[in-house]
């Protein structure tokens, strides 16, 4: 699958420009608007969110228990667990979004 899309505002000088790439899973965004700039490239399949029914959930909650509520907004819950990764969880059903290995202080 190919994707190209430009999207621009060119009068005298160029104030705002998008460009977006895609070739199979190969990806490229580029944002002009004025004087800054923004890209963001990426190459490889994207993450896909893992649900788990409340039984699975239990499971891991046993295995590596939670130590820690870090947030929670209503739709997301971000927990650390006893490994010290963050967990990002969304309501209501058990839908793994992120999982965050923060280094080490010690």
């Amino acid at each position: 699958m190919l994707k190209f899309l430009l999207e621009h505002q060119l009068p005298r000088k160029l104030r705002y420009a998008k460009v977006y790439f895609q070739a199979g899973t190969a990806s490229l965004f580029l944002s002009i608007d004025g004087a800054s700039a923004r890209w963001n490239a990426s190459i490889g399949r994207t993450r896909r969110d893992v649900a788990m029914t409340d039984a699975e959930y239990a499971r891991l909650r046993q295995a590596v228990p939670a130590r820690e509520l870090l947030d929670d907004d209503g739709r997301e819950v971000v927990i650390r667990n006893a490994v010290g990764d963050e967990e990002r969880w969304t309501k209501p059903r058990w839908v793994l979004r992120d999982v965050h290995r923060r280094p080490s202080g010690d």
